[in-house]
């Protein structure tokens, strides 16, 4: 009961501040970036895998936060509203990722002389750690379910409103994240 309670308050502390936000107020976004930054950085991290980008889209997100303040609605809980903008904005940085390597390795094979640097080195970073190799072997969206699941404490209707998609499809990711993850960890331990 006293969780709940807790949980109650936080969220009401939360509504408080994005309203404060939508007059203006300074403090209370700069209380609401200190609120969220810490659960935003490695909510960000699991689906970007980029730790150089975290801080700026953070930092977008924050911004949208800003500027659509006065959209929020209290349909849903406030961690919900902005870790629904921290998915998209999330997404749309593994997209210009992808778009970026593709172009690098174009760039690469027209300079056939330069050795195979580009990945190698941060794929054996990525190895140091079975969970970070789990988390890269799985998409972006299934990293997002598990961390919004297990990191973030959401319920799948919550993720399937942050997600944008139906319940169902929430947990078919999860479903498929769990046997991606079950299968390395049958790997790394020689059982497979």
């Amino acid at each position: 009961m006293r969780k709940s309670l807790c949980s109650d308050e936080q969220q009401l502390k939360e509504r408080n501040l994005i309203a404060e936000v939508t007059t203006g107020s300074e403090r209370a976004f700069e209380e609401l970036y200190q609120l969220y930054f810490s659960r935003l950085y490695q909510f960000i991290f699991q689906i970007t895998r980029n730790q150089d980008a975290i801080e700026e889209v953070i930092n977008d997100v924050m911004f949208v936060v800003w500027e659509k303040a006065s959209t929020y609605d209290q349909t849903c809980r406030p961690s919900t509203w902005i870790l629904g903008i921290a998915y998209f904005k999330a997404i749309k940085r593994v997209e210009q990722n992808i778009v970026r390597e593709e172009r690098a390795v174009e760039f690469d094979d027209e300079l056939d002389y330069f050795p195979d640097r580009s990945t190698q080195w941060i794929s054996q970073l990525e190895t140091d750690n079975w969970l970070e190799t789990a988390f890269s072997r799985l998409s972006a969206e299934q990293r997002a379910v598990v961390e919004m699941t297990y990191y973030q404490g959401l319920h799948y209707n919550e993720i399937s409103e942050i997600m944008q998609c139906p319940e169902n499809t929430v947990k078919t990711r999860m479903f498929h994240a769990r046997k991606v993850l079950a299968k390395l960890f049958m790997e790394l331990n020689g059982r497979v």
